[in-house]
């Protein structure tokens, strides 16, 4: 049986690896894709055509600085959109590694000795499929920079290596807005570690602020906590799956497109529904940051290394599901809490067996975030073309209707609902794991 099931891992490791060159390697050097970069940069290299100090578009949501140190050297060296191009994959595909090697790291201790091996196998191959990241890896976007951050700080936090986490997490929150909430857990759990993470931010904001200005120094968190709330953040774009986007596409609908015009592609509302969406869409959010507190507070055990990364795989899950911005491709922030979440149901593989309803969970997240079928295939398993007919919006591709649909916030509630069914109870947690939250 185990030769069997090595035989198949053999052919699953070639396939993700075949497939991975495609789609990973060949398809996305083979595109620029800088859109998200050209809609980010025009301040910096204002600043650096003018030495002027950073001023950035009212209104419209800004990297921080941690993206500007890295961009500020890329911009001054490249030769053209090109060697940039390369540059930033290269720069992604290094990202994605060492995410991946931290998760592994991170993962390992709660997998027995001789079945190390074939998860660390089976993790690769997820890691190989996962198709949020293949897209991450066309556009090259710094979604990758945060997984790796955020691995690392899961790594660097279940050791007690508190400034190492501070690091990791600070830097990421100083990307993009999203790791923020990783400073409320530390509030919530580890005091300590919020004050290291408090100072590390503190520090680069500093820099910041030497090197660019106030608008990318003491006035940047001021500024995103104003955009946070109301209609900001791509609320109504058709891509974007948050709770609160959810809450505003059942207020309006799809304008039909007209000269290939990007209103076709933004919800459309009266004032009325525009009012009641928001307000409905805030106390939705703030409900779901109270249930949030509540389960880290109240429910989830600290005490072992499983319960660490039970609350560290819930908080993944809340940034995405809370925060005002939400596509598909931000999924791969969560690709560390889906290996967890794919280790724990494999280490409860007995007890899954008579538990249908954490099955169902753990298999529809794992669909419906992209980790077991290509996107294409994906579509029509969902019956997402039918949906397009039935709706009108034909002027949307499969792919937008998937997201426009939300079917990847349905597979976040279902990750969510796995960790939780999954988490370990209060009376073992201890005997789980001899590492214990640090002092």
């Amino acid at each position: 049986m185990r030769r069997a099931i090595w035989i198949v891992t053999a052919l699953a490791l070639a396939y993700s690896a075949v497939h991975f060159v495609n789609s990973g390697v060949l398809y996305s050097l083979d595109r620029q894709s800088l859109e998200k970069f050209d809609e980010q940069l025009p301040a910096l290299r204002t600043h650096l055509a003018t030495g002027k100090p950073v001023h950035y578009t009212s209104g419209m949501a800004q990297y921080g600085p941690v993206f500007f140190f890295v961009m500020h050297p890329m911009l001054t060296h490249a030769s053209g959109p090109e060697q940039l191009s390369t540059w930033l994959y290269a720069l992604a595909l290094a990202c994605v590694a060492v995410g991946f090697v931290a998760t592994v790291a991170t993962l390992k201790p709660l997998v027995e000795p001789k079945h190390r091996p074939l998860a660390i196998a089976w993790l690769a191959i997820l890691w190989l499929n996962f198709t949020p990241l293949l897209g991450l890896l066309v556009t090259k976007s710094v979604e990758t920079w945060e997984l790796m951050l955020i691995s690392l700080g899961a790594f660097a936090y279940t050791r007690g290596h508190r400034w190492l986490t501070a690091v990791a997490i600070g830097a990421a929150s100083l990307v993009k807005m999203l790791p923020l909430i990783f400073v409320v857990y530390f509030v919530l759990t580890d005091r300590r570690t919020f004050v290291y993470t408090c100072v590390v931010m503190a520090a680069i904001l500093l820099v910041a602020q030497g090197l660019y200005g106030s608008e990318m120094g003491w006035r940047y968190l001021p500024s995103l906590a104003r955009g946070a709330s109301g209609d900001s953040f791509g609320l109504r774009w058709h891509e974007n799956l948050s709770i609160k986007a959810a809450i505003t596409k059942m207020f309006g609908h799809l304008a039909r497109p007209e000269n290939g015009s990007r209103v076709a592609y933004t919800v459309v509302q009266t004032l009325r529904q525009t009012l009641w969406s928001l307000r409905i869409g805030d106390l939705a959010a703030l409900w779901g940051a109270a249930l949030y507190i509540w389960a880290i507070l109240r429910r989830m055990p600290p005490s072992s290394r499983e319960g660490m990364l039970s609350q560290w795989a819930l908080t993944t899950v809340a940034m995405l599901i809370l925060s005002p911005n939400t596509t598909f491709e931000y999924i791969t922030l969560a690709l560390g809490t889906i290996s967890f979440v794919a280790v724990e149901a494999f280490r409860s593989r007995r007890r899954l067996a008579g538990d249908y309803v954490t099955l169902v969970c753990v298999v529809g997240a794992l669909l419906l975030l992209g980790a077991l079928l290509p996107r294409g295939l994906l579509n029509r398993v969902t019956l997402v073309p039918l949906l397009v007919r039935w709706s009108g919006y034909e002027h949307l591709t499969p792919s937008d209707a998937y997201d426009y649909y939300c079917f990847p916030l349905v597979g976040l509630f279902l990750l969510l609902a796995a960790i939780w069914r999954l988490q370990p109870a209060p009376e073992r947690a201890g005997r789980l794991s001899a590492v214990a939250r640090p002092a």
